[in-house]
Parts: structure tokens; C-alpha cells; sequence
């Protein structure tokens, strides 16, 4: 009886799979991989609004929402950190964006940020963030919204980040961890008001990642494959692949932190970012596995970050 159900359930995918295969056909390939910087340009648009919430206090860092619209309609919440002892200073800006679960609660993770003010950005993604096989190809054309709306939502948050009296503005660091190497890749690129580019257990490619980090939700690989490629290209992920868009940071820094036992990116991706980014770049070799939202973990990453950031600043 289990056989039977595990049969059906992966009949089911396969037929949603042809489904959504005769829907991208619809709509045409060339479409769905259409240029995105024109989009990029018409969501950015302009700050409409600015709400910011009262700011709380945590172990002496003080922690603001922060949600910002721009003329688009593009939403954008972000979390503003600083330490209480720096509120009399202008201070060097970390812009973060890291994995979809963590959003703007990143923040809350890092550890010891004295003498910088850090921006975490959530996705402006509103569909399920722990799909099943079905819901995941229900969601898929949210997903390439929400992909796609990223890379502006990072410069727009820039656009108000920039202004504030707070932040000074020759001193400006994108992090992306995970998820968040990609879209941060793209804004650095599109972007020159970005002083230095951190991708942290991120890599190049966009098939073999997706495809790898399917293989838990669709485990069936002969549905996974076909089910990797179209979602691919539904999310336009060739498109914004990083490695498209690295090599437009130079001549400003870039640098990559990636782990030795990572079972979520292959080598080889994360070495064809690196090839694909010009001078200066730098790679670093790190034990441990991917990144996951333990607070341990995240510290020690932003502790490299921030310790980096501290010695160029002195």
C-alpha cells in the first residue's frame, strides 16, 4: 500500500509537471529569459514612502522595522541595527540579505556590530516559504516575481540607507548569504554606490543549485530533473545567474566565503563564481556545511565580516 501511494503521489507531480511544462511553452521561453533590467528599473522607481517603527532595545543595540514603497508599488521591509554607544556617529553600511527563511530577523543574529549600522532586507515574497511538491509548482510564479522584485528592492533600501545622517556613505558593504548571494551579485553590479560585494556560501549556476536543493522535496530524480529545468526557467534563473553579472563589480571588491563541506553547492559552482568575477576577488575556504539561521554559525561568519570590515576601516 505504501509503494501504491508513493506511485500516485509521483504521478501526480509528473502530470503538474507536464502542465507546467505546456504553460512555459504558452508563454514562450524567450519571454520568460527576456531581458530583467528594464524591470529592474521600472520596479526600483522611486521612494514613495518611508515608515519606520519605534526602535527597541536588545544587549545594547538598537533594532528598527523599517518598511519602505516605492512608485512602483515594490514593498521592502528591513530591520536597522546599531549598537546605542554609536548613535552619535556616521558609520559604515552593511546591506544584508540572507536565506528566505531569515528575512529582516537576520539582524538579531550577529553578534558584536559596534561601529557599523546593518540593514537586513526580507524577500518581498509572500507565498509559502516550506512548500510541499505540489505547492511548490503552485508557487513558482510568486517565486519569479519575488526573485525578480529582489534586485531593486536592494538599491531602493540603498536609496533611503544613503540618506539617512547616520550612515556614511563612502563606506557601503552588500552581504548576501545563501539565497542572497545572487540578488546581491546582481544589485553590486547594477549599482556603484556598493563599495564591496561579500557572497557568503553562495555560488554561480542556477540549475544545479535549484536541482540540488530539490532533491529533499521531489527525492524521485527522474521527476526532479524536468522539474528543475522548468522551474528554471519560469524563475528566470539564467537570467540572474550571479555569474552573468559578477564580472560588472570590478573594479571594487569582491569576496566570497564558502564551506569546505558544503552539501548544498557543489564545488564546481561555487569555483565558476569565483572564475567569473574580476580583479580584486578573493575566495576563502571555511570548515564546517552550509549555513543554517543557528545563531553560532551565523556569528562566526559575521565576525569574519565584520572583524574585515574594522581593519580597512583603521
Amino acid at each position: 500500500m505504501f509503494g501504491v501511494s508513493v506511485t500516485h503521489r509521483r504521478r501526480r507531480v509528473a502530470l503538474l509537471m507536464v502542465t507546467a511544462v505546456l504553460s512555459g511553452t504558452g508563454f514562450g521561453t524567450a519571454w520568460l529569459l527576456r531581458d530583467p533590467l528594464p524591470y529592474f528599473q521600472h520596479r526600483r522607481s522611486s521612494l514613495s514612502s518611508v515608515v519606520e517603527d519605534s526602535a527597541t532595545l536588545d544587549d545594547g543595540y538598537e533594532l528598527q522595522p523599517v518598511r519602505l514603497v516605492a512608485s512602483s508599488g515594490l514593498e521592502v521591509e528591513l530591520m536597522v541595527r546599531r549598537a546605542v554607544a554609536d548613535s552619535a556617529r556616521r558609520l559604515p553600511l552593511v546591506v544584508l540579505l540572507g536565506g528566505h527563511l531569515t528575512g529582516r530577523s537576520a539582524a538579531r543574529l550577529l553578534g558584536d556590530t559596534r561601529g557599523l549600522l546593518v540593514a537586513a532586507l526580507s524577500y518581498p515574497f509572500t507565498g509559502h516559504h516550506r512548500p510541499d511538491p505540489v505547492t511548490f509548482i503552485r508557487e513558482i510564479p510568486k517565486i519569479r516575481t519575488a526573485f525578480l522584485d529582489t534586485p531593486p528592492a536592494l538599491m531602493l533600501a540603498l536609496d533611503y540607507l544613503t540618506r539617512r545622517p547616520d550612515v556614511d556613505t563612502t563606506r557601503v558593504e552588500a552581504a548576501g548569504v545563501s539565497l542572497g548571494v545572487p540578488f546581491v551579485c546582481i544589485a553590486s553590479a547594477l549599482d556603484q554606490r556598493f563599495t564591496r560585494t561579500w557572497a557568503i556560501h553562495g555560488s554561480g549556476g542556477s540549475y544545479v543549485p535549484l536541482e540540488v536543493n530539490m532533491r529533499r522535496t521531489i527525492p524521485f530524480a527522474p521527476v526532479r530533473w524536468p522539474a528543475a529545468a522548468i522551474a528554471n526557467v519560469i524563475i528566470a534563473g539564467p537570467r540572474l545567474d550571479p555569474a552573468r553579472w559578477v564580472q560588472r563589480i570590478a573594479p571594487r571588491p569582491f569576496v566570497m566565503l564558502n564551506a569546505e563541506g558544503d552539501q548544498q553547492l557543489p564545488r564546481e559552482v561555487i569555483e565558476a563564481l569565483y572564475r567569473s568575477a574580476q580583479p580584486p576577488k578573493q575566495l576563502l575556504w571555511l570548515r564546517g556545511t552550509h549555513v543554517r539561521p543557528e545563531s553560532s554559525v551565523v556569528r562566526a561568519l559575521a565576525a569574519m565580516v565584520v572583524a574585515r570590515i574594522r581593519a580597512d576601516s583603521s
